[in-house]
C-alpha cells in the first residue's frame, strides 16, 4: 500500500484552488470587460444621436431622404465603430437612410435600445426624439464590431493569467519543498542519534507552526525515558534487595539438607520460610510501588471518608498491634470527605500504620487523628517510638530507606508507596515529631 505524500496532498490541494481562483478571475474579468464594453458602446450610439440633433435645422426641411454613402474614413481605425444612421421628422417621413441598413421601423416611443438581425448580422439600435420633437433618430452598430474589440481586450490578459497559472505549480512546489525543510531537519536528527536518550526536537530553529508538534513529541519522550527509568530502577530495586533473602534462603536449605538433627532441621525450615515470607512482602511492596509510580490519573476516585479508612486500617492491624500490646486509637474531627481511590487510599494508611507499628515499642501507643479543614483534611499518625533522627529527616519516604532502631522485617517502601498515592491525589506527606513524643506523619489532600 503507498503511504499518502503530505507534499503530494498540499501541491494538489494548492494548485486546484489556484485553478479555481484563476478561472472565477478570468470569468470576473471577462463579465466586467463586456459590460464596460456594452456601456462604450451604447455611449457612443448616444453621442452620435446627440450630434446628428446638433447639426439639423431647427424645423425640418421638405426634401428627399439622404442616402449615407457606406464607406469607412480614410485612415480610421478598421475595429472602430461605424454606426448606420435612419432619421425622420415627427410625422415619420424618411429624411436621412444609411445604405447598410434598409430603412428601420418607425417607432415614435421613448427613447431606448434593442437588438435586431438584418443579413445574419446582429445590430444594436438606440432610438430618440430631440429636445423640440421635430426629429426622430435611429442610430445602429453592428455588435460584431463590439465582439472584435472584446477579444482584442480580454486576450493580451487571459493570455497573461494563463502564464501566472503554469508559473505558479513550480513555484508552489519549489515552496513547499523549502518550507517542509525543518521536517526533513527533523527527521535527520533524530535518525542520526546513537544514544538512547532522545535530545530535545524543540529548538529556536523551530518554525512556530512546528512548535507545538515538536513539543508534543519532547513530552511524549519525557514520558516514555521516565517509564524506562522506572523499569529501569525497579529491575536494579528487585535485584538489589532479592540478592541478600536469596542467599539467607539457600544457606538455609543447605543447612537443612546437611543437618541430621530434626530439630536443628526443622529450625532451618522455619527460618527459610521466613526468609520466603520477607521475599514475598518485598515482592509485592515493588510491585505495588511499580503500580502507583505508572499511573497519571485515578479512573476509580469517588467521594468518600478518610476517618471510615482509617478505621478499617486500626481494625486489620489490631492483631499485629495487641501480639506486641500496642495500644490503637483514633480520633476524629470535623468533615473528612474527600475525593479519592478507596483502595489506593487504604493501601496508604495501612503502609502509615505498619511503620508506625514497626517502631513503636512493646506496650506503646500508636494514634492516628483525622481531621476536616476548610480546604482540605488532614491525616495523622503518630507513635512513642524513637522518631526520625534529626540529620536524617530529609530521607523518610527513600526506597529502602529504615531509619536505625527500627522493629521488624519491613524492606523500606512502605513510605515511598505512601508517597507515591499522596503526590497521585495531589496531596502531600509531612514528617515530624508526635507529641507522644515518637514519629509524626501527617497526610494532607484537598477536598
Amino acid at each position: 500500500m503507498t503511504r499518502p505524500s503530505l507534499n503530494r496532498q498540499l501541491i494538489l490541494r494548492l494548485v486546484a484552488g489556484i485553478a479555481l481562483v484563476w478561472l472565477l478571475a478570468s470569468a470576473w474579468m471577462a463579465w466586467r470587460t463586456w459590460h464596460e464594453v456594452d456601456e462604450i458602446f451604447d455611449q457612443t450610439l448616444v453621442r452620435t444621436a446627440a450630434s446628428v440633433f446638433a447639426v439639423m435645422p431647427a424645423a425640418p426641411a421638405r426634401v428627399d431622404a439622404a442616402r449615407l454613402p457606406d464607406r469607412k474614413v480614410i485612415g480610421s481605425d478598421p475595429t472602430a465603430q461605424h454606426p448606420s444612421i435612419t432619421l425622420r421628422d415627427a410625422h415619420g417621413e424618411l429624411l436621412i437612410q444609411s445604405t447598410e441598413l434598409p430603412a428601420l421601423e418607425f417607432d415614435p416611443g421613448d427613447a431606448h435600445f434593442h437588438s435586431i438581425t438584418y443579413q445574419k448580422r446582429r445590430w444594436r439600435v438606440f432610438q430618440r426624439r430631440d429636445a423640440g420633437q421635430h426629429y426622430w433618430i435611429q442610430v445602429a452598430a453592428p455588435l460584431d464590431e463590439r465582439d472584435e474589440l472584446m477579444r482584442k481586450l480580454l486576450a493580451p490578459a487571459l493570455l497573461a493569467l494563463l502564464a501566472l497559472l503554469l508559473l505558479v505549480p513550480p513555484t508552489v512546489i519549489a515552496g513547499l519543498r523549502a518550507g517542509l525543510q525543518p521536517l526533513r531537519r527533523l527527521t535527520r536528527s533524530l535518525s542520526a542519534s546513537t544514544t538512547p536518550l532522545i535530545p530535545a526536537m524543540t529548538d529556536d530553529r523551530v518554525p512556530i507552526e512546528l512548535a507545538p508538534f515538536t513539543q508534543a513529541i519532547d513530552r511524549l519522550v519525557a514520558r516514555l525515558q521516565a517509564s524506562l527509568e522506572r523499569e529501569r530502577r525497579f529491575t536494579a530495586d528487585a535485584a538489589h534487595e532479592l540478592r541478600n533473602p536469596l542467599a539467607a534462603l539457600r544457606l538455609e536449605l543447605d543447612l537443612a539438607g546437611q543437618d541430621t538433627n530434626a530439630a536443628e532441621r526443622a529450625l532451618h525450615l522455619q527460618r527459610s520460610h521466613e526468609a520466603l515470607d520477607r521475599m514475598q512482602r518485598l515482592v509485592t511492596q515493588l510491585l505495588m510501588l511499580a503500580r502507583v509510580e505508572n499511573l497519571t490519573e485515578l479512573d476509580d476516585a469517588g467521594p468518600l471518608h478518610l476517618g471510615a479508612i482509617a478505621e478499617q486500617a486500626l481494625r486489620e492491624a489490631s492483631e499485629q498491634a495487641g501480639a506486641r500490646s500496642i495500644a490503637l486509637s483514633l480520633d476524629r474531627e470535623g468533615d473528612d470527605r474527600v475525593r479519592g481511590s478507596h483502595g489506593l487510599l487504604a493501601i496508604l494508611v495501612q503502609n502509615l500504620l505498619d511503620n508506625a507499628l514497626r517502631h513503636a515499642p512493646a506496650q506503646g501507643r500508636v494514634n492516628v487523628r483525622v481531621a476536616g479543614h476548610a480546604d482540605g483534611v488532614s491525616l495523622e499518625v503518630n507513635d512513642d517510638g524513637a522518631g526520625f533522627a534529626a540529620t536524617g529527616t530529609a530521607r523518610p519516604g527513600e526506597r529502602f530507606h529504615r531509619p536505625a532502631g527500627s522493629l521488624g522485617e519491613g524492606s523500606g517502601l512502605g513510605l515511598s508507596i505512601a508517597h507515591a498515592i499522596a503526590a497521585l491525589h495531589r496531596g502531600e506527606l509531612e514528617f515530624g515529631r508526635s507529641a507522644l513524643g515518637g514519629a509524626r506523619v501527617s497526610l494532607i489532600l484537598p477536598r
